[in-house]
């Protein structure tokens, strides 16, 4: 697969995707929000959807173009040209935060924005494939990727999550004991718990809430695939907290779930694990690769997804 941890391409080739940025009154609050909707220059068809909230701190037009500037790992191919070269709207909301810019974790108004936004796509002029609706981002938007499909699982054919955020509470932990100077200087630990409104301790209700442990029952009905690797130094413990316990929840709660889980750790041709290494792996993602395999499917019947939630 070659250095997937390697150099930006010195050339992009031209993006024919068109952008739409298009703003909406939020049901949560009726605060203003924004999305960006970026289609295919030419389709007569209804198109499939991806939905893709941004990673902490980034906006969605630096997930969107390549990622933070200043990334370890100086490579983030992000979701540049992919909506035009696949035919799909891929759909980037701005995030709805309460205290934090960038920081909106999953919160209530968060979630409900995303499938507000893909309610409001046909008013915005886009012909949507109801049964082609995805969602997929790294850190945390892989974080609301889950959380929104685990809630409203009757909505999405399928969802591919990058080193997510998956249990909040330990992410806070781990941010509050972390020596790394990056995190310390940023002060993540102290922004998380402004933005949950406390710490978990004080508020664990917030904090259960925004995790997709809590919606491990509706995650079983949807196709699911994890990234996510041990070294992982951004959101550490992926094996005991995060990604891959996930994934062992939903199995043990239906065995024939369907969802897979892939430890991308030895894949990037690395041999030293140094720290700066280790926030490479987690700034890792591959969208086109995501994208390849969220079109491989279609949610079924309304009906027949009734039938199989039953039947589970």
């Amino acid at each position: 697969m070659g250095d997937m941890v390697g150099r930006r391409p010195r050339e992009l080739r031209p993006d024919q995707s068109m952008r739409g940025q298009h703003r909406f009154m939020s049901a949560a609050d009726g605060t203003e929000r924004f999305v960006d909707v970026y289609a295919p220059a030419y389709s007569e068809e209804p198109l499939p959807v991806i939905l893709a909230p941004h990673p902490i701190t980034w906006t969605a037009d630096e997930d969107y173009h390549g990622g933070l500037p200043g990334l370890k790992r100086d490579y983030h191919p992000g979701w540049y040209g992919l909506a035009d070269r696949y035919g799909a709207l891929v759909v980037m909301p701005h995030g709805h935060h309460r205290h934090e810019d960038l920081c909106s974790l999953a919160s209530r108004e968060q979630i409900q924005d995303m499938i507000q936004i893909l309610d409001n796509l046909m008013v915005f002029g886009y012909a949507v494939d109801p049964g082609r609706v995805y969602a997929c981002g790294l850190s945390m938007g892989g974080q609301e990727a889950l959380v929104a499909a685990g809630r409203h699982p009757e909505r999405f054919a399928a969802i591919c999550a990058f080193n997510p955020i998956v249990d909040l509470a330990a992410w806070y932990d781990d941010l509050a004991s972390s020596s790394h100077p990056d995190i310390l200087a940023f002060g993540t630990a102290r922004r998380v718990a402004l933005e949950v409104g406390g710490t978990p301790d004080s508020v664990p209700a917030e904090y259960e809430e925004r995790g997709a442990m809590a919606y491990v029952e509706g995650l079983s009905l949807v196709p699911t695939l994890l990234f996510w690797s041990e070294l992982d130094s951004v959101v550490p413990r992926q094996l005991e907290r995060h990604a891959a316990r996930l994934y062992h929840r939903v199995k043990s709660m239906r065995a024939t779930a369907p969802i897979a889980e892939y430890n991308h750790t030895t894949i990037h041709g690395l041999a030293q694990f140094g720290e700066d290494v280790r926030w490479r792996l987690h700034e890792w993602c591959d969208y086109e690769l995501a994208l390849q395999w969220l079109l491989m499917h279609r949610r079924p019947s309304l009906d027949l997804w009734e039938q199989e939630g039953r039947a589970s």
